[in-house]
Order: C-alpha cells, then sequence, then structure tokens
C-alpha cells in the first residue's frame, strides 16, 4: 500500500445537477462531473454508443501505403509484416496478416525473437527476408526509429512502408512510407492509437481502395471482423481509453464477445473468463498477460499462432500452453523482483535517489519490464532494470507521471545503441563499457528534472467524489459501468467515505497477500476487499475509525448479488485532508 499518498478530489462537486445530466443516476452524474464531461454533447458521446469517426487518410502518407500494398497484391509479391512480440505487436501483425490474406495478398509475418534480436528492425532479419524473396516490409507497432536499418533495406531493393505509434525522433527513417500519427506535421487528430489501432486504420483504407475496384455483386471487405483484435492490443498495451481509442475498444469488445477465432474462445476458457461478461479489465489482467507471457519467456509465435488459429484444437492447445508459460513467468517475476530489491537496498536507501538502477547478469531479459514497473510502483521513482552482461546491456524502463522516460533517454542517446518507447515506458541497450557513462548522464538528467521535493515525487490518488455508504445503492453502482471500457486516462470511478467504522477484518489470500474487511457508515454496512494489502491486517483493528477510497462494484456470488468495495487506499480518521 502507498505510503505518503495524497487523496485529491478531482473536483467540488455541484449544488445541483447541470440540464446536460437529466435522467442520469445521481452518482454518475456526479463522477462525469469530477471528470469535467459535462457539455451536453461531450455526455452524450461518452454514454452512448459513440461511432468510430476515425478517418484513416488523415494520417501522413497513408494513400502512397494504400497504393504501395495494392500493387503488391495485384502483381503477386511476397509481403512481409514485421510485428513486435508483444500483445499490441502481435495482435497487430495477426490483424494486418489476416486483412491482407482476405484480399489475396502473398504475405507472411515475422516476429523477431526477444533473445536473438531484440526489439524492432534489425539488418540480419532483412536480408533473410530479402534472400527469400520479399519485395515489401510493412511494420506494426516498430520501426520509428530504425533509421539505419530502413537504409539497408532501401541498399538491398527492399520497400518498407513503417507504421508505428512510438514517440518520434528528430531523424526520421526513410521509407515509402511513414505512419505516425505523433509525426509533427501529421494532421490526424488523435495522437494516442496504439500499434494495433494504427494497424486497423491501414486496413480501414486498404479495405475502401479495394472495394472501390470491386464489382457490383463482389461482396466488400470488412475491416470491423478485426475489431476483437484490436480491443485485446489496445488495452493491453496500456495507451489512454479515451477518443478513439475508447470507441475502438468499445466495439471491440463487443466482437471480442462472440469472437469466431478458435484460439481467442479457448484461451478465453483457460482464463477463466466469461465471454459475455468480458470487460477491459479482463484483457488488461487475464487474456494480455497470457498473450504477452509467450514472447517474454518463449516466442511471441506461440500467441500468434493463438491468434491466426483455424482449428479449435490447435486453439485450445496453444491456449494451455499460455497459461502455462504465464504461471512460469508469475513464480519467476517474484523471484527476481526480490532479487532487484535487494541490488537496490544493497547501493543505500532507494528514496535518497532520483532514479533507480538495477542491473544484473541473472535478470531474465523477458520480464525486466515487469520487474521495472513493480520497483517503480513500490518506490515511486523512475526505474531501470537491465540485463547486463559480457554481451551487452538490455532493458527497460517504468516511469512515473510527470517525467517522459523516452525523453530522458533521448538526453543520453549517445551512450545507447538503440531506444524507444513513450512517456512512461521505454525499451533500451547499449555496450556493457558504456553502461556507468549511461547511468552518470542519466542520473544528472533525473536529478535536474526530479530535485528533492518535487511535487511529482509524491504519489496522489484522484477521487472522483466523496459519499457516504448509503449512497452506493445497486442502482447506482449498475450506473458507475457506463464509464465502461475503463483504463489508461479512464479509470474506474474512486469514491471516497470518510469515518467508516472497521467491523470485521481478516486477511486471505496465499501467504496472507489480500485483506477483507466489513465497513460500516452508521446504520449502512459494506464488505470490501484490500487486494495486495494483507498488512492493512497488521496495521488496523476491529473497532479503528478510518477513511477509505475505494472502486464500488457488484458482486455475484451462489445466485445472489450485493454491492462491494475494492479498495484502493485507507487510512486512519482525519490522517489527511482531500
Amino acid at each position: 500500500m502507498p505510503a505518503g499518498q495524497a487523496w485529491i478530489l478531482r473536483r467540488r462537486t455541484f449544488a445541483e445537477p447541470p440540464p446536460a445530466y437529466a435522467g442520469l443516476d445521481p452518482l454518475l452524474a456526479r463522477v462525469l462531473y469530477a471528470r469535467k464531461i459535462e457539455d451536453r454533447d461531450d455526455v452524450r458521446a461518452f454514454l452512448g454508443d459513440a461511432p468510430d469517426e476515425g478517418n484513416p487518410f488523415l494520417l501522413r502518407d497513408m494513400r502512397q501505403a494504400v497504393a504501395r500494398l495494392l500493387w503488391a497484391v495485384h502483381h503477386g509479391e511476397q509481403i512481409v509484416v514485421y510485428g513486435d512480440y508483444d500483445t499490441d505487436g502481435v495482435t497487430a501483425t495477426a490483424l494486418l496478416l489476416g486483412a491482407l490474406e482476405r484480399i489475396g495478398a502473398r504475405v507472411r509475418p515475422y516476429i523477431p525473437d526477444r533473445f536473438a534480436e531484440a526489439y524492432g528492425l534489425n539488418m540480419p532479419a532483412l536480408d533473410a527476408l530479402r534472400a527469400e524473396g520479399a519485395a515489401l516490409v510493412v511494420t506494426v507497432d516498430c520501426g520509428i526509429r530504425s533509421v539505419a536499418e530502413a537504409a539497408h533495406a532501401t541498399e538491398i531493393g527492399l520497400e518498407m512502408v513503417i507504421t508505428d505509434h512510438h514517440s518520434v525522433p528528430e531523424v526520421l527513417p526513410e521509407a515509402l512510407a511513414v505512419i505516425d500519427p505523433k509525426q509533427p506535421d501529421c494532421p490526424y487528430p488523435f495522437e494516442d492509437l496504439a500499434g494495433v489501432g494504427l494497424a486497423y486504420r491501414l486496413v480501414q483504407a486498404l479495405y475502401a481502395a479495394w472495394n472501390a475496384t470491386l464489382p457490383p455483386d463482389e461482396p466488400p471487405a470488412i475491416a470491423e471482423q478485426f475489431l476483437d483484435l484490436v480491443a485485446l492490443g489496445t488495452v493491453a498495451d496500456i495507451v489512454p481509453l479515451v477518443g478513439e481509442n475508447r470507441a475502438l475498444v468499445r466495439h471491440g469488445l463487443e466482437t471480442l464477445r462472440q469472437t469466431a477465432r478458435p484460439g481467442l474462445r479457448a484461451l478465453i476458457a483457460a482464463a477463466g473468463v466469461s465471454p459475455e461478461r468480458l470487460n477491459a479489465q479482463d484483457i488488461a489482467f487475464r487474456l494480455g498477460p497470457r498473450l504477452n507471457a509467450a514472447g517474454r519467456l518463449e516466442s511471441a509465435d506461440l500467441s500468434l499462432g493463438l491468434l491466426t488459429a483455424t482449428d479449435p484444437v490447435e486453439g485450445r492447445t496453444l491456449a494451455a500452453r499460455l497459461n502455462e508459460i504465464n504461471q512460469e513467468r508469475q513464480q519467476l517475476l517474484e523471484r527476481q523482483v526480490a532479487a532487484a530489491t535487494a541490488t537496490l537496498e544493497a547501493e543505500g536507501d532507494p528514496a535518497e535517489r532520483p532514479i533507480l538502477f538495477v542491473a544484473r547478469d541473472d535478470l531474465n531479459e523477458g520480464i525486466v519490464g515487469l520487474i521495472a514497473s513493480r520497483l517503480a510502483e513500490q518506490f515511486y521513482l523512475p526505474t531501470l532494470v537491465m540485463r547486463a552482461n559480457g554481451e551487452g546491456v538490455r532493458g527497460s524502463a517504468r516511469s512515473i507521471e510527470g517525467f517522459h522516460i523516452t525523453h530522458a533517454l533521448e538526453s543520453c542517446s549517445e551512450h545507447l545503441t538503440r531506444f524507444g518507447g513513450h512517456a512512461m515506458a521505454a525499451g533500451f541497450s547499449l555496450a556493457t563499457e558504456n553502461l556507468e557513462p549511461f547511468r552518470r548522464a542519466l542520473e544528472e538528467h533525473a536529478a535536474a528534472c526530479l530535485p528533492a521535493g518535487s511535487p511529482l515525487l509524491n504519489r496522489r490518488l484522484d477521487v472522483d467524489v466523496r459519499v457516504p455508504l448509503a449512497a452506493l445503492t445497486m442502482e447506482s453502482v449498475r450506473a458507475l459501468a457506463s464509464l465502461e471500457p475503463c483504463g489508461e486516462a479512464n479509470p474506474p470511478a474512486v469514491l471516497a467515505t470518510t469515518g467508516l467504522t472497521i467491523r470485521d477484518l481478516r486477511p486471505v489470500g496465499r501467504e496472507g497477500q489480500h485483506c477483507r474487511l466489513f465497513l460500516a457508515d452508521g446504520s449502512a454496512g459494506l464488505a470490501a476487499i484490500a487486494f495486495r494489502m494483507g498488512e492493512i491486517a497488521e496495521e488496523y483493528r476491529v473497532g479503528d475509525v478510518v477513511d477509505v477510497a475505494y472502486t464500488p462494484s457488484v458482486n455475484a456470488y451462489n445466485g445472489s448479488e450485493s454491492v462491494q468495495l475494492e479498495v484502493q487506499a485507507i487510512r486512519r480518521h482525519g490522517a489527511g485532508a482531500q
């Protein structure tokens, strides 16, 4: 449980509900107001079945990409879809592969091996693809920083279309088309598409051009059939679930709940998810980790095979294997987080540093990003975790709000062989001899951006509304489901109630890592669960009066339903101000 966390009320609530909220549940109205969704049109767009209005032809270089792909299809050229090994990259690869096959393209996938090749384009792979007859390579979720690799492709006669959504460098790779909405001269109005969302926009544009050439009696190619993959990759990549992303995921969840893909149906069953109730949280915590696990410990080809499987038996076999790999990944992560924490603490108090570094030769390269996430969450500092040995250094970085980690890497790029990512996460590699100079340079940069006492170093929990427990009727809690799909930049509602009395508490789960409570507010009382907060059972006692921030939900058990609170934070009553 975060220490020293400030609870920040997003906005003081209204005295009288604005007209835009007429007919809405009062609690839902207050949450929307807290998030400044108060204009009548914005409320309707947010709560309604908003159409996907993205125009793919506004993306820079889209017309060139479509024209080149159509030429390749019509002339039978070999096309390669070159992806990444995370869920975003694998879903984007599966999407573009299936979309091109639908219109008769000669196409094959290529996903580099994380351990032998690392992230993104590499010259040996391009050489091999060209030798095998490839004429055109289309990247998904990678390539925007591959300047040397793109130049090499030109030298060997391989044309390239780059689609990527990562931060854009000053010098772009030279390719037939470079599609990235983050380019400063790109007129596309939404910058935060995931890699799979960008691949979907490419398919929309391609199909629009393809369908225009068909005779009237021939069925058109339909891009919407791939929305299940868009939902998977978008949620798993933790891009903001606002604007176009929210619309794509909302429609994609509908497709995913009734997906025709045998592998996905098997994965949903193996993860213990009810298809009809599947939501964004199921993707984030059940489906996405299983798809990611293959690329972390073995090969992303397993996940790609599952997404593209046409045989139910093959789908079930692959889903079972992904389950096994994910369990191995969970066990390995626990051991290596402990080892990384020990390394940090052996160097002194981590809290006294502006940025954290862990470099060990015994870390598994596939999970360094997960280790960095855990440490960044635990210490609330930007964190870099690397596997370092005589062959070189490869690592991942995770950040905190307000410290753009990819820009930080760019400030010391002279020490790196490659890097790329987002504001909150990045990957990088460098020569072993450059590790210490890189560390010193990045520590200087972090110290300048995050001096002692910087408000950026203070944890915060954004609270939507303060309410008494009596306000949490079944109808109001159900109404909060209108916020779905929830994720990055559109989290589930966080409410707070002060002055609650603990009537019961007990540790639950393996080794007591969770805590179950019963909280009372006068005559009203509700059950609560605090995941990964087993220490509550040691710090508090029955009868203690506390303030609690939580997300309410409807708990169904043995045929009955009740309101349950998922605790986000707890403190002694009056210990903090909101």
